[in-house]
């Protein structure tokens, strides 16, 4: 199974209801915003390290604490 690292891309739902997003977790200094890519060393990131789809990791943005869930993992 995989499980979320540097070098793998996550779909994950609960930032806005009903609606899925995908990121892409690589090494630091290499993060790209517009196209999702958030560095391992994110607040982001190390919430969802060593997840795999079907888990729910709680995270805390600045608006206040949310319940992610993992859809899936897959390798870059």
């Amino acid at each position: 199974m995989n499980r979320v690292s540097v070098g793998t891309w996550v779909k994950l739902t609960g930032f806005e209801p009903e609606e899925e997003e995908v990121f892409r977790i690589v090494p630091s200094g290499q993060a790209n915003a517009l196209e999702n890519e958030i560095p391992v060393d994110s607040p982001l990131a190390c919430a969802l390290e060593g997840a795999e789809a079907g888990d729910r990791v709680k995270f805390r943005p600045p608006a206040g604490e949310v319940e992610l869930t993992i859809l899936e993992v897959g390798r870059l």
